[in-house]
């Protein structure tokens, strides 16, 4: 079939819309014009399976799937965007009273919210106003400087602070993070006269995905000769619109006086949040 061919099966009539990669490159999703159902294959489910309650008003998505949805998302289709752009216009113009993935939850009440989420993410807007700190540490040190920035954010007046530290999330879950958030501060010791390798990897997987449109801060960490902050700013060079706020670098240990250029980071970021 062709997209908007017809095909009459008695009581309801099919048509078809190309849906290439979302998310694969021969996608079509399948329209039920008598019931008004979307079979969206891949797009608006989620990881995770349910557990008897299958419509999206008979559970708690904001608390229970939203998490799994966006990770789903940006993870495997979040390079995407464009093509998800294309997709949901083609939506906008049928009428849509339920949305059948594959994965996860029937949507057949609140619509609006689903379709919202995957306009913000398939145009690669901050979901949400906050701070995400994504961070490596090899004997702790960089970890409590990180430690450090949240309490400074925090006195700044900065409610939505998420730590995430690369040794005990996997990228997937920390990259679905930075996508929900609006800044980022990337900590990472220098390791072998390069980056932390789970930090490298995190940045590779934001450049993949298209990650841009964010405000950002970089924390380097280096006792003889520290290159972390260097070529973590090489990799946002090659992302669209990241705005790097403010760089520091500590030595083994964060010193005392260090303390203040923490605050002014904490400062800087906490302006831009109200911009």
């Amino acid at each position: 079939v062709k997209e908007g061919d017809p095909l009459c099966t008695g009581r309801h009539t099919l048509t078809w819309v190309m849906a290439p990669m979302v998310h694969w490159p021969e996608v079509m999703v399948t329209y039920d014009t008598t019931d008004k159902i979307l079979f969206s294959a891949d797009g608006f489910g989620s990881f995770g399976s349910v557990n008897g309650n299958i419509f999206d008003d008979e559970v708690n998505y904001e608390r229970d799937w939203i998490e799994d949805a966006r990770r789903y998302y940006l993870n495997i289709v979040g390079k995407y965007g464009p093509q998800v752009q294309s997709i949901l216009k083609k939506a906008a113009t049928l009428e849509i009273k339920m949305i059948c993935p594959l994965h996860g939850v029937v949507w057949r009440s609140n619509l609006g919210y689903i379709l919202d989420k995957y306009n913000t993410w398939s145009s690669y807007q901050p979901e949400q106003k906050g701070v995400l700190i994504a961070y490596a540490s090899m004997y702790g040190n960089t970890e409590s400087a990180v430690n450090c920035l949240a309490t400074q954010l925090a006195k700044e007046g900065v409610r939505e602070i998420q730590v995430m530290n690369l040794s005990r999330k996997h990228v997937a879950d920390v990259l679905a993070a930075a996508f929900q958030w609006s800044h980022v501060v990337f900590a990472s010791p220098t390791y072998n006269n390069g980056l932390y390798p789970l930090m490298e990897l995190l940045l590779s997987d934001l450049k993949a995905h298209q990650w841009q449109n964010r405000g950002a801060a970089v924390i380097e960490n280096g006792t003889w000769a520290p290159c972390a902050c260097k070529l973590t700013h090489e990799w946002l060079e090659q992302m669209k619109d990241i705005n790097v706020l403010a760089r520091l670098t500590i030595k083994s240990a964060l010193k005392e006086e260090q303390v203040a250029d923490l605050a002014a980071m904490a400062k800087a970021i906490a302006e831009d949040l109200k911009k």
